[in-house]
């Protein structure tokens, strides 16, 4: 039992996260390939069904408070949505070990950006 309430934790830490727009997403398959032992591809398929869930509600909260750009979103997603399955067929040729790699590097990628080139919030 100790187990499932440490993961049901982490869980719902990550969904506030990531309706937040932290990156709860990306820390929840971090715990799941580090803490629980799931392979890349389960964490990220784990992943994606968790955000269909976390972000509905998350979406709505963010229209409501007029803090998302309606016409930017929507070519965002429109772009996601036609780059996911030539994603998922480069993901599948690229295999586990350079998807490990590259998952690793764009964090690294992320923390430089965020130490030495972030601007302040005024």
């Amino acid at each position: 039992m100790k187990g499932f309430a440490f993961a049901a934790l982490a869980g719902a830490l990550t969904g506030v996260l990531t309706g937040a727009g932290v990156g709860g997403g990306t820390l929840l398959v971090l715990y799941l390939t580090a803490a629980a032992s799931f392979e890349q591809g389960q964490a990220q398929g784990v992943n994606l069904l968790y955000f269909l869930a976390t972000a509905p509600p998350a979406l709505y909260y963010h229209l409501k408070n007029r803090r998302v750009e309606v016409r930017g979103g929507l070519w965002a997603a429109a772009a996601g949505c036609a780059a996911a399955l030539p994603g998922a067929f480069l993901s599948q040729l690229a295999g586990e070990g350079v998807l490990h790699r590259l998952f690793g590097g764009l964090w690294i990628v992320i923390g430089i950006r965020e130490l030495f080139f972030a601007k302040e919030k005024r």
